[in-house]
């Protein structure tokens, strides 16, 4: 993960050409659970919590931007999925995340999250009056939340962001295809980043 840091500042002018790297499963990649379905679609997804360091300095120097503008480019689909690990507020915040994509505020709800944890550093939110107060910072209502919450689709979407915090062992992950975990720490650079991308997104 260091690494992957320290290549950072080489993310936006790197040339994006695969040149032939071994990969293999185990080394530089993890297969999920029988129980995760693949995708229908080629699809990179980004397993983060707003609680990581990590996760936070990723968004903050516009390194996830230039993943999803990356997947684009190669017509796949960038999603993220958010887990609580341990977190008080952890499951709230997974449910928050989903009614803001129903409303269009998703953006504005992490970013939101993301500042009171590591800008404001509150360490937690101490009660729900507290945690609704820092949504409707970022344009999400207590009602527009328990909407959201009580139907179906966030359900079940809810449920495999559950299952992914129990499938993945530290965020930021990344999964190709619902299927692959993609082992950041044995990568060196984001040249070799994309290119066990593309190489997992044929694989079966």
């Amino acid at each position: 993960m260091k690494k992957m840091m320290a290549a950072a500042a080489l993310l936006l002018a790197m040339p994006l050409t695969v040149f032939g790297y071994s990969f293999s499963e185990g080394k530089n990649y993890t297969q999920l659970p029988e129980t995760f379905q693949k995708s229908e679609k080629p699809t990179l997804t980004e397993v983060y919590s707003v609680y990581c360091d990590h996760c936070y300095k990723w968004e903050q120097k516009g390194m996830i931007q230039s993943i999803q503008n990356e997947m684009i480019k190669k017509k796949v689909d960038f999603e993220q999925a958010h887990i609580a690990f341990v977190a008080n507020y952890g499951d709230k915040i997974s449910k928050a995340l989903l009614a803001a994509g129903k409303t269009g505020e998703k953006k504005a709800v992490k970013d939101t999250l993301f500042s009171a944890l590591h800008e404001d550093k509150i360490g937690d939110w101490k009660s729900d009056d507290q945690f609704f107060a820092t949504l409707a910072k970022a344009g999400l209502t207590r009602e527009e939340f328990q909407k959201g919450v009580s139907s179906k689709d966030i359900q079940k979407k809810f449920k495999l962001w559950e299952a992914y915090e129990k499938a993945v062992t530290s965020t930021p992950s990344f999964v190709v295809n619902g299927k692959y975990v993609i082992k950041t720490e044995s990568l060196e650079s984001f040249e070799q980043f994309y290119a066990l991308i593309d190489y997992l997104l044929v694989r079966p």
